[in-house]
């Protein structure tokens, strides 16, 4: 008999209304009830998806796209595209506000820091990695046994075959282990974004809510050398040909319309104690939300001093704000269904089971010793975050690349740090050159005097050994004052805002760069060399979890005896569900579509909700063409909702139909459902997707966009 570990869970909706949890993996997709699915709406075979509608979707590292023409051609969202909209973007030409299109190939921009990878298989190694353990491992070298494995599979497979990236993922908190072979494309160019105005209509006020009136999609190419292999930017090079690309269906849509994404969900955490999300509810979460809150603060002040200043800083101001909203949907949500009870409730039931139970007790003392290993997290947690939130200062972070990479480049490869192995020094550069298209070292200054004091207002014992080099000995009333002095003068003194300066130090050795007389060098170097210090020593905790998370997993199973699937990890996965609409509280129901007219009836003139004058007179008019939906009244659809199980990472992800064709892409989720990356509440897990209906008419009425539309393969 299957037990429900998510017991209390209060229902909102009918059983109908419930969402389909679960992110699952290509090479589990036949565990999957394919009649189910047929009756649900699929009309193609699971594997089709597999073999061959899967290599239609890339990662784009920060978010998910598709191919949609034999040209390289790949849409995704307009913020998964804006680094490239912002990178190209200037006084002179303000393509965040105005858009962009390329009527043809030479006109297209380049988007350095943007790649696409396409998986090309996946296979089980987890026999190769458990053989690198060793009995009586202590939990640090088990640690260290694991990542060595994972490098050296990963390293075979790049040095027998060109051109592919391999890299291994943990599955099941390392319960299964699975290499992924793919082709890493590196030349991507930006084709066409709309204004901002119809983009990212609503802006951050919008974020995570419904209803949506966004237009958020964006085009990209893919470029390979002329032999057809994976190239650096070049004027030689020529569109990538992809084995698949998807057709974009226009037909109106219903709810209860079948829908599956295929995507790159960024990362899940499902399965941990009470005790675990206990902390991370109620003690790292808030610490999160007040670096976010202060730092948006200071970035919007610095760019509303110039329009320059307001280009440079609007990636990171619309990240931050972004994750702000994220981590306050998270407390609001686990909160609201009160998670944190049933966690414990739930770690009860087990223990209870292990006591009672001759099947579980070979789990006695497993989640004691969970709670165990994050009891000494729980000291360093804060120092930690502050530290890492270090890596918004560009400067800062170069300098800790640089001293970090002298360092590492001297080892074997294979004993590096894997950040700095051979296969990323390209990324590392590039890096370090596109910087400085958006530094703006007023902004650095501000949040590097900002970091130091939210570190210096820490317990003393708990001051990064830097930090307290530097101002241990001075008196609390004169701190602030030697903090900012500090500051000024090491950017008075730094050339690490220089680009040739930069690149030169990258190929320095580690005795001459310590001979560069560049006190923000030497600082964020002491820094990164600091952080470094803490993982390894952290490396025994990881190791740790590594050995019980995977029984935790099994704990689980053998109570539920339920499927389980992985938390999302940024592998490629498959999900499921309808169009539909849900009710987030007694008295309020949404319906799972938004339309043109909505965007009117939102309408103000200011931003984020003034949209273009051509596309209100296209309203006005009822210039619709053949893309309004007479089950609307006519109007043109803009967004839907589906009950599939996404998160961050899925950006941008296709959307499809029972055939496989692309209705939309998936954007966002509701505020209600951002607590599902911890615990699932199928009532009000909803995914908001861009209807390609909208895409396609806003290409064509609104931009003109004659060319690309030829490209598309469309189907009304």
């Amino acid at each position: 008999m299957k037990k429900s570990l998510m017991i209390l869970l209060v229902v909102f909706a009918t059983v109908g209304a419930f969402a389909v949890e679960g992110m699952f993996p290509l090479n589990e997709l036949h565990n999957l009830n394919r009649e189910k699915l047929q009756k649900m709406g699929l009309e193609i075979p699971l594997t089709e998806i597999r073999d061959n509608v899967s290599k239609a979707v890339v990662s784009l590292g920060g978010g998910s796209g598709s191919f949609v023409s034999r040209n390289g051609l790949i849409v995704t969202n307009h913020h998964v595209a804006y680094g490239a909209i912002q990178y190209n973007a200037n006084d002179k030409h303000d393509y965040i506000t105005d858009g962009f299109y390329a009527p043809s190939f030479q006109e297209e921009l380049p988007a350095p820091g943007y790649h696409a990878d396409i998986i090309l298989s996946v296979k089980d190694v987890t026999a190769t990695i458990n053989k690198a353990i060793k009995e009586g491992m202590t939990d640090k070298a088990r640690f260290k046994a694991i990542e060595d494995a994972i490098k050296l599979i990963e390293a075979k497979v790049e040095k027998s075959t060109p051109h592919i990236r391999a890299s291994v993922a943990s599955m099941y908190q390392g319960r299964q282990y699975m290499l992924f072979t793919k082709i890493r494309l590196t030349d991507i160019r930006l084709v066409y974004a709309p204004p901002a105005a119809i983009g990212e209509f609503g802006g951050d006020e919008d974020n995570f809510e419904w209803p949506r009136h966004t237009g958020d999609f964006s085009f990209l190419r893919a470029y390979v050398g002329p032999d057809g292999s994976p190239a650096a930017y070049s004027k030689d090079n020529v569109p990538y040909h992809p084995d698949h690309f998807l057709a974009i269906s226009i037909k109106p849509l219903k709810k209860g319309d079948f829908t599956f994404i295929l995507g790159f969900p960024g990362s899940t955490n499902r399965y941990m104690t009470s005790d675990q999300l206990d902390f991370y509810l109620n003690k790292q979460i808030p610490l999160r939300l007040q670096l976010f809150q202060d730092i948006i603060g200071k970035l919007e002040k610095i760019g509303s001093e110039s329009k320059e200043n307001g280009i440079r800083v609007a990636f990171w101001v619309k990240m931050l704000n972004n994750s702000m909203k994220y981590y306050q949907g998270v407390n609001d949500g686990l909160h609201r269904d009160k998670a944190v009870d049933i966690f414990q409730k739930r770690d009860a039931k087990l223990r209870e089971w292990v006591k009672e139970s001759k099947e579980g007790s070979r789990f006695e003392g497993l989640i004691h010793s969970i709670n165990q290993v994050n009891d000494q997290i729980k000291p360093i947690a804060n120092k930690l975050t502050i530290m890492g939130y270090m890596r918004l200062i560009p400067t800062f972070s170069s300098a800790g690349t640089l001293v970090r990479w002298t360092e590492e480049k001297v080892k074997p490869d294979m004993k590096r740090d894997p950040a700095y192995m051979d296969r990323n020094i390209p990324r590392m550069q590039t890096r370090l050159k596109s910087m400085q298209r958006n530094l703006l070292v007023e902004s650095d200054i501000t949040l590097m005097k900002y970091f130091l004091h939210q570190m210096a207002a820490l317990p003393k014992n708990q001051w990064p050994e830097t930090l307290n080099a530097a101002f241990g000995k001075i008196s609390p009333n004169e701190l602030s004052a030697a903090i900012d002095s500090k500051v000024e003068d090491m950017y008075k003194a730094t050339k690490l805002t220089d680009l040739n300066t930069r690149m030169s130090y990258f190929n320095m050795s580690k005795e001459e760069l310590a001979k560069i007389n560049d006190p923000l060098l030497k600082f964020g170097g002491d820094f990164a060399d600091e952080m470094k210090a803490l993982r390894d020593q952290n490396e025994s905790l990881a190791g740790a979890l590594s050995r019980l998370k995977p029984e935790f997993i099994d704990m689980i199973h053998a109570y539920s005896h339920n499927e389980l699937y992985p938390d999302a990890n940024s592998t490629i996965r498959f999900t499921y569900g309808t169009v539909m609409g849900y009710s987030p509280r007694d008295g309020v129901s949404y319906t799972p579509f938004t339309t043109l007219a909505g965007v009117v009836e939102k309408e103000t003139g200011k931003t984020p909700f003034a949209s273009p004058k051509k596309l209100l007179e296209l309203y006005r008019d009822k210039n619709f063409g053949t893309y309004g939906d007479p089950a609307l009244g006519g109007n043109v659809p803009v967004d839907f909702l589906t009950d599939n199980d996404t998160t961050g990472g899925n950006s941008g992800s296709p959307t499809l139909n029972g055939k496989g064709q692309l209705i939309g892409l998936l954007f966002d989720g509701n505020y209600e459902s951002i607590s599902a990356d911890y615990y699932f509440n199928p009532a009000l897990t909803r995914s908001i997707v861009a209807d390609a209906d909208y895409m396609i008419f806003v290409l064509d009425k609104f931009s003109n966009a004659q060319n690309l539309l030829k490209e598309l393969t469309i189907i009304q």
